[in-house]
């Protein structure tokens, strides 16, 4: 009988450790996974992401929940959304049709794009025309516009930045990469940036440079001391009511995408069109869509 005993023990001690160890594995890669869903990732436009950013501070005071805010460009964003890598895109331009028909979207404010020089040059304002011949590479000289000698440094932006397609559309000009465009190519020798920090960086670091970013994030670095000027374009100053009343030349949407509408992204994207999320989007100057901001 005692030798049964501890048979049966002995079978018992077999099984349930096992066993007990493979349910405590499941419950660990669940929990893990769970984790790993509960982050709500949001990824894409450099011009938004300040913004987000913000936003995501609000969003884990409010839920206690992780959120991870990456950039990389516009066509990351959508790329990511698309495949399901991230939860929610940064889009800072209007989109596409084809783009429509597979993401959701929230348009949650308005920027400009603002060309922007170094401030040691005497230039205050450029029409579409000279822009064009300057990063063609027709001018290579400030010399030739102004009564400054000074060779011209071109900044352009990274394929697959918003803030480029932009500048194609109202130049004409394509990267090389995208084929020619209708007044032709975007020189080669130019610096290529990926956000626009480094654009601006680069830029208020080379007294003879060129480029384009965005109006918002340009007038924010310009308060914090970057030796950089906006233009205006073809006699229109990038200030808000000229981007609101559309006669600034280059206006775009600010827009978040998504596939799905679960509680997660619901809940951000309320708070990025509460009023105090649009307190943000106006505070880094950009243009609140809610009207009574």
């Amino acid at each position: 009988m005692l030798n049964l005993f501890f048979y049966i023990h002995k079978i018992r001690t077999t099984i349930y450790k096992p066993l007990l160890f493979l349910i405590t594995l499941f419950y660990a890669a669940n929990l893990g996974a769970y984790s790993v869903e509960a982050t709500l990732k949001i990824s894409g436009s450099s011009t938004i992401q300040s913004l987000a950013e913000d936003v995501a501070n609000l969003y884990k005071q409010r839920y206690g929940q992780p959120i991870d805010v990456q950039g990389g460009g516009t066509d990351a964003g959508i790329r990511n959304t698309i495949k399901g890598i991230s939860d929610i895109g940064m889009v800072s331009r209007a989109l596409k049709r084809n783009e429509k028909s597979k993401l959701h979207y929230t348009t949650i404010g308005f920027d400009a794009v603002a060309i922007i020089v170094n401030v040691r040059n005497p230039l205050k304002e450029i029409n579409r025309t000279t822009l064009i011949t300057i990063y063609n590479g027709t001018i290579k000289n400030w010399k030739e516009i102004t009564s400054w000698d000074q060779p011209i440094t071109i900044i352009s932006k990274q394929t697959g930045r918003s803030t480029l397609e932009v500048f194609e559309e109202y130049t004409g000009l394509k990267h090389h990469l995208h084929g020619r465009g209708i007044n032709g190519n975007i020189s080669k020798d130019v610096y290529e940036a990926g956000s626009n920090i480094e654009a601006a960086t680069l830029v208020g670091g080379m007294p003879g440079a060129i480029g384009y970013v965005s109006a918002g994030t340009a007038m924010l670095l310009i308060e914090k001391g970057m030796p950089i000027k906006i233009l205006a374009l073809d006699g229109i100053a990038a200030t808000r009511d000229n981007v609101i009343n559309g006669t600034y030349p280059v206006r775009r949407e600010l827009n978040l995408v998504y596939r799905k509408h679960d509680k997660r992204i619901i809940n951000y994207l309320g708070l990025f069109m509460s009023i105090e999320g649009q307190e943000i989007v106006k505070a880094q100057g950009f243009i609140p869509v809610r009207k009574d901001r």
